[in-house]
């Protein structure tokens, strides 16, 4: 993707899924709960993300509330010696009195198996009793980062000898520490980050549960604006990019 001097990135999120742990193996459903952390996996797995990001230049890290999100953003943030901003608003679906069930029983329980079948088939019209709903869920998560990103603004116009050597980025390729454009590290949880993609790659809702998000995995979206079309653009650079722990 080539980026004309038209156009002003404004900037790239980097949405990573938190580091795995061993609630999420109970296959349960974890919603708001509070006092999830990493295991021992999980936490070298946000050791080697934050190593791998050391050289990347970073302006700020935000996380969602819940500890397993934060536990994996101080990590990535410490290298460069930023401090975290907490926003509720990036957390996990709230997935009401469904909380701490187990996903496998959900199918054929008589008070559940309705829901389930929705939550799976048509996730647009899915909402958790006492929580909320999945497409409630996809616009909070997707008016935070529109949010994140308008208290980045687009950084000075580089010098016109600069422009055509800094006006281009290349979709899937990594970031580069020089990049002329704030980079924000954003640490949230699968379901948010597949609502997000799919309202940036404009895919249906009812299908955002098809992309896959891995644990400690980066996926890249660059937010900017066409000054002489004068209209907004979002591009997703690359998903589900995954950092092997080491």
């Amino acid at each position: 993707m080539c980026v004309s001097s038209t156009i002003a990135p404004v900037p790239v999120l980097l949405l990573i899924r938190h580091a795995t742990n061993d609630f999420v193996k109970t296959g349960r459903l974890p919603g708001h709960i509070a006092n999830i952390h990493l295991n021992a996996e999980g936490k070298a797995q946000a050791e080697s993300l934050g190593r791998s990001l050391k050289n990347q230049k970073l302006d700020a890290v935000y996380a969602s509330h819940l500890e397993r999100a934060i536990e994996t953003a101080w990590r990535v943030a410490a290298p460069h010696g930023l401090s975290i901003t907490v926003r509720p608003d990036l957390a996990d679906t709230d997935t009401g009195d469904l909380t701490g069930r187990l996903t496998q029983e959900l199918g054929n329980a008589p008070d559940t198996r309705d829901l389930w079948k929705v939550v799976q088939t048509k996730p647009s019209e899915a909402c958790f009793p006492n929580g909320e709903c999945l497409a409630g869920m996809q616009q909070r998560v997707v008016a935070a980062l529109e949010d994140i990103a308008a208290q980045h603004p687009d950084p000075e116009p580089p010098p016109a000898d600069a422009k055509q050597q800094e006006g281009t980025v290349s979709a899937g390729a990594p970031l580069q520490p020089n990049l002329p454009l704030p980079v924000l590290a954003v640490v949230m949880h699968a379901d948010p980050i597949r609502a997000a993609l799919a309202h940036f790659l404009g895919m249906p809702f009812d299908n955002f549960q098809r992309l896959s998000i891995s644990p400690a995995s980066i996926s890249a979206v660059m937010i900017g604006t066409d000054s002489k079309a004068g209209h907004r653009f979002v591009s997703v650079l690359s998903v589900n990019q995954v950092v092997q722990a080491g």
